[in-house]
């Protein structure tokens, strides 16, 4: 019976939870050129916000797309994470919006500052409180979920958001302007692509094929930046112009840059994940360290590359 389930578990296509953000938006346009096989492949998309991360602790999807602080909560709690592939590093995409009297980061003190309940949000948060120089004791956290976020500043419950695009454009819509991103701080906030250790022990095949599909549409959109935005940008309900800016303020690691990022000894994303995880237990974020080593799976990388070169 248990190597009938695992054959029947071959059979079945991953489960992959991806929400609506411009850096994941890669799998979907993988998708959409017919890169991913639906019978190895499906891609589950969640609300904003948190639900992704739910969804793996849940057992329902076999992996996701989800930021580092969010990996290394899983590995603490036991859930087996394995790193893949770095999907995005975000260098402006992430954001504090104020509202037009508050003029700069110390002019946060006393205001009451709209976050998300995430690991993300409250990483991002302490960052945003070290360079304003104040402590989460000298403003009023509200905890407010991402599609909550324009309807809170719009309805006067909040004085500023911690949020990203798309969600940042509503907002200047709505008069708020920027007061930080994550520009400031470089590397620290990265999205990973992350699979269960028994999908790569009995399906890692089916992970071979989601990477090449997804570097091969991230090979499309250098190639062919017009017609991938004309693509990707209305699944997240954002105008082509607004989508390419989002698309620069992130970095997208294509196959080679991966190969860089995920091996060697150590690993460059082994440094950065071990940064992440000190300034995390530091900050009360995180109950105690991570082997960060394990969660790294360079290897598939490997198979792809050898696949392309074919």
């Amino acid at each position: 019976p248990a190597a009938y389930q695992v054959t029947v578990r071959d059979a079945e296509p991953l489960r992959i939870a991806a929400g609506p953000f411009p850096g994941y938006e890669p799998l979907y346009l993988a998708r959409e050129l017919g890169l991913l096989d639906p019978d190895q492949v499906r891609l589950v998309e969640y609300a904003p916000g948190s639900q992704s991360l739910r969804a793996y602790r849940n057992g329902v999807v076999d992996g996701a797309a989800l930021t580092a602080d969010e990996v290394l909560l899983l590995a603490r709690e036991g859930y087996d994470p394995r790193i893949v592939a770095v999907l995005d590093y975000s260098n402006g995409i992430d954001v504090v919006m104020a509202r037009p009297e508050i003029t700069s980061l110390a002019g946060l003190r006393g205001q009451r500052i709209g976050v998300e309940n995430t690991a993300l949000g409250a990483y991002f948060l302490s960052r945003v409180l070290h360079f304003a120089g104040l402590t989460k004791d000298d403003v009023q956290l509200v905890p407010t979920e991402l599609s909550e976020h324009s309807r809170a500043y719009g309805e006067g419950r909040v004085d500023a958001v911690i949020t990203f695009a798309p969600q940042r454009e509503i907002l200047s819509a709505q008069g708020a302007h920027q007061l930080f991103d994550s520009s400031l701080i470089p590397g620290e906030i990265v999205d990973l692509l992350v699979v269960r250790q028994r999908v790569l022990d009995h399906q890692s095949e089916s992970v071979a094929h989601l990477l090449t599909g997804l570097f091969g549409a991230l090979d499309h959109l250098a190639r062919d930046p017009a017609s991938s935005v004309q693509r990707m940008a209305p699944r997240v309900s954002m105008s082509e112009a607004d989508f390419a800016r989002a698309l620069d303020e992130l970095e997208l690691p294509d196959l080679a840059q991966n190969l860089r990022l995920m091996q060697g000894n150590p690993p460059h994303l082994e440094l950065t994940l071990t940064e992440i995880m000190e300034l995390m237990i530091r900050e009360g974020l995180l109950e105690g360290p991570v082997e960060v080593s394990r969660l790294i799976r360079g290897d598939l990388l490997n198979v792809v590359q050898h696949r392309a070169a074919r």
